[in-house]
């Protein structure tokens, strides 16, 4: 699901964006194929600005492919956090001197706030009709362009197979005693949706059990990643696309499984932003974004695609094979405050 809440109006605009996804609410435009009238538009444009929290090496990839297939309009990105892109936006916006045209965010959190401020705006895309619907904003203002999962990582030369944590839950088995990593969730992406989904698997309870293995906490979960392949760190929680990439390509002393008990999925949501300079080059950048062909790029940075025909990476587990973990969304919203208090009080801090 979503990785953090900027802001209780954050929270608000989320809670009325879920009771609208459960009701089936908000009327939606109907999906129309890319015309040539929009295309031609697109081209005199000349170009598209994307800004993302994704990957420089992902983003070069998709301008790269974007400009051979459409000749004639140049993609361009900026590249920062989510939440550096989300206040460029803001400050652009209100300054009335907008550059960016899409925005690519790492939470749904960020994406509702700027639709329920008017900051972006809906793009029926043809292409969102593969998409299972909950992966869609009702009001076709963004769709989840690619997803990841919290998992369980550990140091393969110090911790054997047998030994290794397999659900959330075991991450508080006293053998891991200090050595476990958490994301910090005053600082961290993620780290709130941890803590939801152990709350609701195993009680507030669960917190002070943790609590006895003296869980060292990050900034966020590369930190985490690093510090289980030095072996500074046993056990912990990660992405997969960190550990796969430290697997696949670097042959790390890493190894990671996704809990037994359900992974958490994190969204990476991506819209068109209100007063963009380039509006018909966005709505061309947004029908590749969700292509086949677009969603394959995404999956190259070990993402997980939403797009039924889309497969992940070789060597990545399938998206069939994992247990996803519910993290109904309005629930989510609802019990923040409870479970971080319950967290505070019971890590001290």
């Amino acid at each position: 699901m979503h990785e953090h809440f900027k802001t209780e109006r954050s929270a608000t605009t989320l809670a009325a964006v879920a009771l609208a996804i459960a009701m089936g609410g908000y009327s939606s435009q109907p999906a129309l194929a890319m015309d040539e009238a929009t295309l031609e538009a697109a081209r005199q444009e000349g170009s598209v600005v994307i800004y993302s929290a994704s990957p420089s090496e992902l983003l070069d990839s998709l301008t790269k492919a974007f400009n051979a297939k459409y000749p004639g309009i140049t993609a361009e990105y900026y590249r920062a956090g989510s939440s550096q892109v989300y206040e460029r936006l803001i400050a652009e916006q209100d300054a009335n001197r907008v550059n960016g045209d899409i925005i690519h965010v790492s939470d749904v959190g960020t994406i509702a706030e700027l639709k329920e401020a008017g900051r972006l705006v809906p793009y029926a895309s043809s292409e969102y009709a593969a998409y299972d619907p909950q992966y869609v904003d009702p009001d076709k203002t963004w769709f989840v362009a690619r997803a990841h999962f919290l998992n369980i990582a550990y140091n393969a030369g110090q911790v054997s197979d047998a030994d290794a944590p397999k659900s959330l839950r075991d991450l508080a088995d006293p053998k891991f005693n200090g050595k476990v990593g958490i994301m910090d969730v005053r600082l961290a992406g993620g780290a709130y949706t941890w803590q939801y989904a152990v709350w609701k698997l195993y009680g507030p309870e669960f917190f002070a059990e943790m609590a006895k293995n003296e869980p060292k906490l990050f900034p966020g979960h590369g930190p985490i990643n690093d510090r289980i392949i030095t072996g500074e760190l046993l056990v912990g929680v990660s992405l997969n696309y960190m550990t796969d990439e430290a697997i696949l390509e670097k042959g790390a002393p890493i190894k990671a499984l996704f809990p037994t008990d359900g992974a958490p999925m994190i969204w990476s949501p991506v819209g068109i932003v209100a007063k963009a300079p380039h509006p018909n080059a966005a709505k061309v950048m947004m029908d590749f974004l969700a292509s086949p062909e677009g969603q394959q790029i995404f999956n190259s940075q070990y993402s997980y695609s939403l797009h039924p025909a889309v497969k992940p990476r070789e060597g990545m587990v399938p998206l069939s094979d994992i247990k996803v973990l519910d993290m109904p969304l309005a629930d989510m919203i609802a019990q923040q405050n409870t479970v971080q208090t319950t967290v505070r009080s019971a890590w001290g801090y």
